[in-house]
């Protein structure tokens, strides 16, 4: 019988494997490729931590054949599972975004070699995401963020989130976070009401 061909597949592999450098160099040769460090995933019959790992999804122009893909990157067949059902489901799973019962990953650790594929995923995650937890995203990162915060700085993070609606929408008070921030770091106290530090 003739192998069955796919386009998207899910791959794993582990960095105490003897193969790990090679393996990540190729899947990053691949065309569109969007993947996530997994250190925090908890086993549920041990309760213990499971090694450290990468979760990979892969979006190809051509389909190929487990077996195939498999020779190309180095990684064993049980290690590779074609996207059957959702590619959308594959991306969200990458932080287990949906998945309670899973260690939640922040979205800003997904990395990609494409960036319509980490858009893709992006905007996904961000449409899931109710405006008020939106902004108290944005504000936690001013609130926490280690010095002196420039605008684009801050945009560009906002822009990488993919919050950006959320942003414009509410400029005013986060331009009142970040005076109050800064003002703080420079050890001054904003006046709001003159618009100038004293």
């Amino acid at each position: 019988m003739k192998e069955k061909r796919f386009y998207n597949f899910i791959v794993v592999i582990y960095e105490d494997d003897e193969n790990f450098d090679k393996q990540y160099f190729n899947l990053l040769q691949e065309p569109e490729v969007i993947y996530i460090r997994h250190d925090s995933d908890l086993n549920e019959e041990t309760g213990e931590y499971k090694k450290p790992h990468y979760h990979f999804v892969i979006k190809l122009k051509n389909a190929c054949t487990i077996s195939a893909l498999s020779k190309r990157i180095l990684v064993q067949e049980n290690m590779i599972e074609p996207v059957k059902k959702s590619f959308n489901g594959a991306l969200k799973y990458l932080i287990h975004w949906g998945c309670e019962d899973k260690f939640q990953y922040d979205s800003g650790l997904v990395q990609s070699n494409s960036d319509k594929l980490l858009n893709k995923f992006l905007k996904l995650i961000s449409e899931d995401i109710p405006e008020g937890e939106k902004v108290m995203n944005i504000q936690d990162y001013i609130i926490n963020f280690d010095g002196f915060i420039r605008w684009d700085v801050l945009g560009k993070y906002v822009q990488k989130v993919n919050m950006w609606d959320a942003f414009r929408r509410n400029f005013g008070y986060f331009k009142c976070l970040v005076n109050d921030h800064n003002g703080k770091v420079a050890g001054e106290v904003y006046q709001h009401e003159n618009l100038y530090y004293k």
